[in-house]
């Protein structure tokens, strides 16, 4: 009886890894479609686009962080890449375990977003930055509803700013409080057009 339970368990246990990397992998297969197909994308040359380059869906890397709330109006200003300076909001701080090192980054909300809208952007660098993934950092966006005290951050969903795609972007430069001081091989790898 007790074996039975065991590879029942495995088994369940499997499937539910296996539904989440199918998850992640009809987000990205989505993304290459909108990139190749959509007016909006940023990629210039689509003829030649052939699909974004991910690490391999690794669990470990959906962590779940503890929030800790910015009770007074924090606001911070964030350079863009074309120079410019662009407000947010602190929301939140968020600590979580990850390598068995606790990294804490901040969460934020734009200036002028609606009151009921529940996005975070959680924008942050790390140390694979120009090496395997984009030398400015990359971006996660996160939903928060009210009183949780905790949030899933899944570093698998990492994506590139649309200005690693093409220069005529204006992309927020994730700010210096957002390091996380491991390397993060998940999510988007650096950009290269392939031939």
């Amino acid at each position: 009886m007790a074996i039975t339970l065991i590879v029942i368990s495995v088994v369940i246990n499997g499937l539910r890894i296996n539904d989440y990397d199918i998850n992640i992998t009809k987000i990205r297969n989505e993304k290459d479609v909108y990139f190749k197909e959509s007016e909006e994308s940023p990629i210039t040359e689509k003829d030649k686009f052939r699909g974004l380059d991910y690490f391999e869906i690794i669990p470990k890397y959906k962590v779940i962080g503890k929030l800790s709330l910015v009770d007074t109006l924090s606001i911070l200003k964030v350079l863009r890449n074309d120079g410019k300076l662009t407000k947010y909001k602190r929301f939140a701080r968020v600590s979580f375990l990850l390598d068995n090192i606790e990294h804490s980054i901040m969460l934020l909300k734009q200036l002028d977003q609606p009151e009921g809208d529940a996005s975070l952007f959680m924008p942050f660098t790390d140390l694979s930055n120009s090496k395997e993934t984009y030398h400015t950092g990359r971006y996660i966006d996160l939903h928060y509803k009210d009183g949780q005290k905790t949030i899933e951050i899944d570093f698998n969903l990492a994506y590139n700013p649309y200005c690693a795609y093409n220069y005529k972007y204006s992309c927020p430069i994730p700010p210096r409080e957002n390091f996380i001081q491991s390397k993060i091989l998940a999510g988007e790898k650096n950009f290269f057009q392939k031939e």
